[in-house]
């Protein structure tokens, strides 16, 4: 599946948007706006932004709209804009704008995919499905999905309980006949080896372009965590999700599905003791949503994944994805050589 050429990475993902990078980022809503899309996009991978977000900070069409001029006015190269399923139905013009307008690559998460992916498919844009289970990944590809992303537990946001390499392991080999991209805990040379090497056709990141120039939308506190970040102070919980349903009324997520942030002072305090906090969440909501308006960092859920150990240092988008694919490329050649008694091809 992979095919080499000099410090180029070739692929299915590749071919089918003439990428130089097999790399798509994350559409991550009010992280990822039109600025780092482009820069992707402009540079050789595939970039996106969030089109949906919680009734706690929601996305609006004009904020779309602005977005999809400012990527148009950077790069004529292919973009996407995704979509949290089961919330396209609050927002259902954000959809409509975004076929109505033409967006190439559209990426659904988190829930089934009907209607929505039929109707991707009718304005001939290309559909990605992010699945979190093989059940979902089933379903994307029987309602003709053209690309799957499988994720792992170890990515940021909201995420399924299954680890990524045994995941993608087992979908490669039910699904050979689609391009398969992973995504969760992919920041380094070495972790996009190693799923390129399982045969997958590129990576979905996310943690890492939060930290690149061209994030405009991150705070730089968020940013300055995730530098600092060992990889290890992150944990999915439900905790926030709970009280995201009562101080904002936002949509229950669905089942198997929960949010991995940094592990602060609030979330050290309530996670495991999910059922004693939902005794007291009369007192807790109102606490929560002051404290969250405020911007407190030690109540307001941090989101990034355990990939922030590989990232050390700001870069452009440019500067990250070329040292990621040299790295990896690297690593390939190592393993090329092992396996030919350490001649190289």
């Amino acid at each position: 599946m992979i095919l080499r050429e000099v410090m180029m990475l070739k692929t299915r993902l590749t071919d089918l948007f003439d990428l130089h990078y097999p790399i798509i980022s994350a559409p991550m809503a009010h992280t990822s706006g039109g600025v780092l899309a482009a820069s992707v996009s402009s540079a050789g991978g595939l970039g996106t932004f969030g089109g949906v977000h919680p009734h706690s900070n929601p996305i609006r069409p004009d904020y779309i709209e602005t977005q999809l001029n400012t990527i148009r006015k950077r790069t004529e190269r292919p973009f996407g804009v995704g979509f949290i399923t089961h919330l396209i139905e609050h927002y259902p013009e954000n959809f409509d704008m975004v076929l109505d307008e033409n967006v190439p690559v559209v990426v659904l998460s988190f829930s089934d995919p009907q209607p929505w992916l039929g109707r991707i498919k009718e304005s001939g844009a290309t559909a990605i499905c992010q699945v979190q289970t093989m059940d979902a990944a089933q379903v994307a590809v029987a309602e003709g999905v053209d690309i799957i992303a499988v994720q792992g537990n170890e990515a940021g946001g909201h995420t399924g309980t299954k680890n990524l390499l045994p995941f993608l392991s087992q979908a490669l080999d039910k699904f050979p006949d689609i391009p398969i991209i992973a995504a969760g805990g992919i920041a380094s040379g070495r972790s996009l080896a190693a799923v390129l090497t399982a045969g997958a056709d590129g990576a979905l990141i996310g943690t890492a372009f939060m930290t690149v120039t061209e994030a405009t939308e991150i705070d730089e506190l968020l940013r300055d965590k995730i530098l600092e970040s060992d990889g290890q102070d992150t944990v999915q919980s439900s905790v926030f999700d709970i009280l995201g349903v009562h101080a904002f009324n936002n949509p229950k997520w669905p089942k198997g599905i929960a949010i991995r942030t940094f592990r602060n002072k609030f979330l050290e305090k309530w996670h495991g003791r999910e059922a004693e906090m939902e005794a007291q969440l009369d007192e807790l909501t109102e606490l929560y949503r002051k404290e969250c308006e405020g911007g407190n960092l030690d109540v307001t859920p941090l989101t990034f994944g355990e990939s922030a150990g590989f990232i050390n240092r700001v870069q452009t988008s440019e500067e990250f994805m070329e040292t990621l694919c040299n790295d990896a490329e690297q690593q390939l050649s190592k393993a090329t050589e092992l396996d030919s008694g350490g001649e190289k091809e």
